[in-house]
């Protein structure tokens, strides 16, 4: 008997620190990845392929408003974006699942696993990102493209290079993660410690794509509400963060206070000024994703992390 094959359209995207909202074309920057690997996981992996064969209802493909009856084609087609778009396929694993893959939140649970299973500044799509930039002139009936408008800083870009490596590495219990996961994503809340995982898993899921002030808000969000409590004075905080992540109490420090001045301009007392980036020293946003992948994994019950 055959296994069933699943084949799940993504967009491997970069945790970038020019997600600053000042740069176009961001998502590119995943482009250079050449693999994604996965050793000792079974039944998954990762292929990119620019065109692929689609079954298709014959009637509807060739124009018709009416469908009459079930008869398929198979058509080639092009894949949108493909020098970042990857195939996550799974054989044996999502097609044994229970209760079975059901709706579209268990495939966006699969994605936010796979983030949390690799130490590379990436994360899992299936929304390709920012796909057009810049602007247009209106001229004699037509739009011309104005080439004059530059897509960044070039000294942001500079900083920014060499973030994404060409290999990309999956690791861990991917498929017990998964499990955890989809549970705590879709369960019924009966404990505060249930609801504060499942809103850790929304924040976190939220971070990559924002800009790097509302991803460096999130994360530490993340692992405040997962593994401290609110009466805690601020040092009792940064400690226990460095414990479970690999921050130091400093690194927690610096991350709390400004987090704080971003929540309240008039506070942060510790931070003279917000725009003096002498003073912002913060973790790179690579080891603060790190940190919130480590507080969500040991806070939830059923994996072991």
């Amino acid at each position: 008997m055959d296994v069933m094959t699943t084949y799940i359209p993504s967009y491997l995207r970069p945790f970038s620190r020019m997600r600053n909202g000042n740069e176009s074309n961001v998502d590119e920057k995943t482009n250079e990845v050449e693999e994604i690997i996965c050793p000792h996981i079974d039944c998954l992996e990762f292929k990119q392929l620019e065109k692929v064969d689609l079954w298709v209802n014959e009637q509807a493909y060739k124009g018709k408003t009416r469908i009459t009856n079930d008869r398929e084609i198979r058509v080639s087609k092009d894949v949108d974006h493909s020098s970042r778009h990857w195939w996550i396929i799974t054989s044996g694993f999502l097609e044994e699942i229970d209760p079975p893959l059901r709706q579209h939140a268990d495939i966006f649970d699969l994605l936010i696993t796979l983030t949390l299973s690799t130490e590379d500044p990436v994360f899992f799509s299936q929304d390709p990102g920012q796909t057009v930039g810049g602007a247009y002139r209106y001229r004699d009936g037509g739009l011309d493209y104005r080439n004059d408008i530059k897509p960044g800083n070039i000294a942001n870009a500079l900083l920014a290079m060499h973030e994404i490596p060409e290999t990309i590495r999956i690791s861990g219990d991917v498929w017990s993660l998964y499990e955890s996961v989809r549970k705590y994503r879709s369960k019924s809340i009966s404990e505060d410690e249930e609801a504060d995982l499942r809103v850790a898993l929304h924040m976190y899921d939220d971070a990559f794509s924002s800009n790097i002030w509302t991803a460096t808000t999130n994360l530490y969000y993340v692992c405040e509400n997962l593994l401290t409590s609110g009466r805690m004075r601020g040092y009792e905080k940064d400690e226990i963060i460095s414990d479970v992540t690999p921050l130091t109490p400093d690194d927690a420090k610096s991350w709390r206070n400004t987090v704080n001045r971003l929540k309240h301009p008039d506070k942060g007392s510790e931070i003279e000024g917000f725009v003096d980036l002498e003073e912002v020293k913060i973790p790179a946003l690579g080891r603060m994703k790190l940190a919130a992948d480590q507080a969500i994994k040991t806070s939830l019950p059923e994996f072991d992390f």
